[in-house]
């Protein structure tokens, strides 16, 4: 693994002991925040406010988690002053890491909405959960993959997972569409279908970070920013090497 041989590159063990201990830490927040989206998209679906209570307050272990980051980085970029591969391998933890805290957040985003929805206005074939648990797994999917790819640090794989985020993004669409019917038939379900779309949103984003922890990925690995390029540019580019 790409991490694994970096650290192995360094004359000082306790720098490799220090940037172990914050790779650990950013699978540990990975692990942490996949949780929160499956806990967080199932409350929502199964309308289970006690699961979204448990999101909600577990939220402050990803808070601490990033905060810790973030500190043992800047630390270490005070005291040991890296550069090169070095430095680009601290940046990119500190990328991944706001990305994550940010997938947390919209995992948040998904609890609060579960216990703003009335069952009262949600339509007898549950269209409405179906619609938000098939966008949900998808996105969950994604998220699960991107970790995976993390910690081989493949880049293939990278770009491959950042195709899905059309996929979603049609989705995403697709149950706005469903939602805005909804209104329309049925004004008095306004409130809860808002709530819908916030959820619906929170998941659309979530499939956003996600795609970025995977440009920091070909980042990390090759030394290239390619963000704001399409994948076609970005496969091109990698084809190069």
């Amino acid at each position: 693994m790409v991490f694994e041989q970096h650290l192995k590159s360094h004359i000082s063990k306790q720098f490799n002991m220090e940037l172990e201990e914050v790779r650990n830490l950013v699978f540990k927040m990975g692990g942490l925040v996949e949780k929160q989206v499956q806990d967080a998209l199932k409350a929502l679906v199964d309308h289970d406010a006690a699961l979204a209570k448990k999101v909600i307050k577990r939220d402050k272990k990803v808070n601490a988690l990033e905060i810790k980051i973030d500190d043992m980085c800047a630390d270490i970029l005070a005291r040991r002053q890296p550069a090169a591969s070095d430095l680009r391998l601290i940046i990119t933890i500190i990328k991944i890491n706001t990305d994550l805290e940010r997938i947390g957040d919209e995992a948040l985003k998904l609890a609060f909405s579960t216990k703003s929805i009335k069952e009262k206005h949600i339509s007898e074939g549950r269209e409405e959960y179906h619609a938000v648990e098939t966008l949900g797994n998808l996105v969950l999917g994604m998220l699960k993959q991107t970790l995976d790819a993390l910690a081989r640090m493949d880049t293939e794989e990278a770009v491959n997972i950042m195709r899905q985020d059309d996929v979603i993004n049609d989705e995403f669409e697709n149950l706005l569409a469903i939602l805005i019917d909804k209104m329309k038939s049925k004004p008095k379900t306004v409130k809860s279908i808002i709530s819908f779309s916030w959820s619906a949103r929170a998941l659309e984003r979530i499939g956003d970070h996600s795609k970025n922890i995977n440009e920091y990925i070909i980042y990390q690995v090759k030394g290239r920013n390619v963000r704001h390029l399409d994948l076609d540019e970005i496969e091109d580019s990698l084809d190069d090497d």
